[in-house]
């Protein structure tokens, strides 16, 4: 016969077909065991063929398989007994099944030391299994002494009552009324309700903790999904029990729409649920389908709610030891998107284990701070030696904290791991424009920056906020520029690319800072919304005597304004540092030389310094 037709055959099989390699994994399902199970082939193969048993038919089934009359005597081809048992399918439901298994003679070239005809699970050989559901009634069975014994003992069972009399009960777990039943049947059910959330269906914590370790025996990508609801209690509070319920409901079911058939989408308890991908290529791209999903209004008890989510994201790696590692791992995440401001997701990274800037006094202070309205701005001037002019305002947070600042690089570390950079960077912008907006006034060349963390653009409403704020100090956008360091470009996603045209569409201008310590080319800068790029300081701190043969530097610049960007060297100190700079053509400096950052009030002041240090640089000449 063709291999291809057999093949054919095997696959059209009306029974479900298996094949067992001698560790008892799944090498081959057909069309039919699909059906019958509800996995996928992709999930079956390479599983232990434990899963598709119910618990209380796996000993059994296992005795008999690999005991005498199911083990060995028994030449390659023939029929071993029947078993009847019980099957467990993908939902965790069980089915009473006949299973037939027949040893395989090995390969031409191929011949196992255990011998074909020890073809039992873990004694060397392949072995086909033929599954079929029993007929109703038919139970599971521990014949060991052949087909005819475990027919015997399967018939000796009572067969299930059937449905032929009025009386019915309610049944735990459920809403309706369902005729009376079995003993056997009840069992069954209750079986599946402790597998089950009550209120949605979806499968819970200990269904969910089988299928991710399945799921982790076999080589395939798993990635686990940990979310919750946002503010879930001020719902509950505002809305009532039952609305509330009513909105986890709906939550559920636009989860199981965002994922395939055969991922896992289940409750954990209260408005955490967990998502388990398998086989994805992209789970990013799912998490942001959840993500814009759920934050789709929903009207409940009358009430348009948009129920946004917080989500950790975590793949399996090579050095994944189980699931709890994984969940644990997802949790981290969770909490680093919540920190981030909320209805976003983030990827696992091992830093988020380390949870103690979180513990930090500082934490407590800085949230005081922010809610008094204590974070102020200060600004530092850069100027164009070109225009013999200062040009722009770069904005600077100051926390002022038992009388002396607080270096930034210590508070908005913790600001970032705690989810207050959100606010505090809205704040320094919106105070950046409105107390520079009279300066801004006096020329449309003039323009004031704002630095931006990434963790600002992993929000969804970022860019809406931004312009809010433009707009109402009355600022021209093409008057803010956001300064971005280049890991925000080159890790970015697209909804952060998005974003970034959006801003550059109404007119703000997007600077690179640090430009050169990180992984820019000059083929990725083209590609890229930039009005201007930042060299980072400490490439300027390499200029000391001004005699030094520093190529990249002529380099950096001519290629960068060869692509119509604009170059500010940062960190300037001396006038050393500034003449080389400005012998190169760069179009403007900023540092100490020419002013420390003050606040708005002394505008003036800085101003004046720094044009004064621009005269002394020109004439040192």
């Amino acid at each position: 016969m063709d291999a291809a037709f057999a093949q054919t055959v095997l696959e059209h099989s009306p029974d479900a077909l298996l094949l067992l390699a001698p560790d008892g994994s799944i090498s081959f399902v057909n069309n039919a065991a699909e059906q019958l199970f509800g996995y996928s082939r992709a999930q079956l193969l390479g599983a232990d063929y434990r899963l598709l048993l119910a618990d209380s038919s796996r000993e059994d089934f296992h005795s008999v398989f690999a005991g005498p009359a199911g083990g060995s005597g028994n030449p390659a081809g023939a029929a071993r007994p029947r078993f009847a048992g019980a099957g467990r399918r993908y939902d965790a439901s069980e089915f009473p099944l006949e299973i037939t298994w027949a040893a395989l003679p090995p390969a031409p070239g191929n011949v196992g030391t255990g011998g074909v005809g020890t073809g039992g699970v873990g004694t060397g050989g392949t072995v086909a299994l033929s599954v079929r559901p029993a007929v109703a009634g038919v139970l599971r069975t521990t014949a060991d002494d052949g087909g005819a014994q475990a027919a015997a003992a399967a018939a000796a069972v009572p067969r299930r009552r059937t449905f032929d009399s009025p009386e019915a009960e309610l049944v735990p777990g459920t809403t309706g009324v369902l005729p009376r039943s079995s003993a056997a049947e009840q069992d069954d059910r209750l079986k599946a309700a402790v597998l089950r959330d009550a209120l949605t269906g979806l499968p819970n914590g200990t269904l969910f903790n089988e299928r991710l370790a399945a799921a982790l025996r076999r080589p395939d990508p798993v990635d686990v999904l940990l979310l919750n609801v946002d503010d879930f209690k001020r719902y509950n509070d505002m809305l009532g029990r039952s609305a509330a319920d009513e909105l986890l409901v709906e939550v559920a079911s636009r989860l199981r729409n965002c994922v395939r058939p055969h991922d896992t989408v289940a409750r954990l308890g209260g408005d955490e649920f967990v998502v388990l991908l398998t086989e994805c290529l992209d789970a990013g791209a799912v998490a942001k389908r959840i993500s814009e999903s759920l934050y789709v209004p929903a009207r409940i008890a009358g009430s348009l709610v948009r129920p946004g989510v917080s989500m950790g994201l975590a793949s399996r790696t090579p050095q994944t030891h189980d699931g709890a590692e994984l969940l644990r791992h997802a949790d981290s995440a969770m909490s680093a998107a919540k920190a981030a401001g909320k209805n976003t997701w983030l990827q696992f990274r091992p830093e988020m284990l380390n949870t103690a800037a979180h513990k930090d006094q500082g934490e407590s202070g800085l949230r005081q701070a922010v809610e008094l309205g204590q974070i102020s701005v200060h600004y530092q001037p850069v100027v164009s030696p070109g225009l013999g002019a200062v040009v722009q305002f770069e904005a600077f947070a100051r926390w002022e904290r038992y009388g002396k600042l607080v270096p930034p690089n210590q508070f908005l570390p913790v600001a970032e791991q705690s989810g207050l950079i959100r606010e505090i960077g809205d704040e320094v912008m919106r105070r950046a424009c409105a107390e520079i907006r009279p300066w801004l006034a006096g020329d449309a060349a003039y323009s004031v920056a704002v630095n931006v963390s990434g963790l600002q653009f992993q929000h969804r409403d970022f860019a809406t906020d931004v312009l809010a704020i433009v707009a109402s100090t009355g600022v021209d956008p093409r008057q803010l520029v956001l300064e971005l360091t280049e890991s925000v470009f080159f890790d970015a996603d697209s909804d952060v690319l998005r974003q970034l045209g959006q801003l550059r569409a109404a007119g703000v201008r997007i600077a690179m800072d640090d430009f050169g310590t990180g992984y820019s080319t000059l083929g990725r800068l083209k590609e890229l919304p930039l009005y201007k790029v930042k060299l980072d300081r400490s490439f300027v701190a390499m200029i000391r005597t001004g005699k030094e043969q520093l190529p990249f530097f002529r380099t950096m610049i001519k290629a960068a304004q060869d692509l119509g960007l604009k170059v500010t060297a940062e960190g300037v100190e001396t006038a050393v540092q500034a003449k080389y700079l400005m012998d190169l053509g760069c179009d403007s400096l900023q540092g100490y030389l020419f002013a420390k950052p003050a606040p708005a009030s002394e505008l003036a002041g800085t101003m004046e310094s720094a044009l004064n240090a621009v005269d002394r640089v020109e004439a040192a000449g």
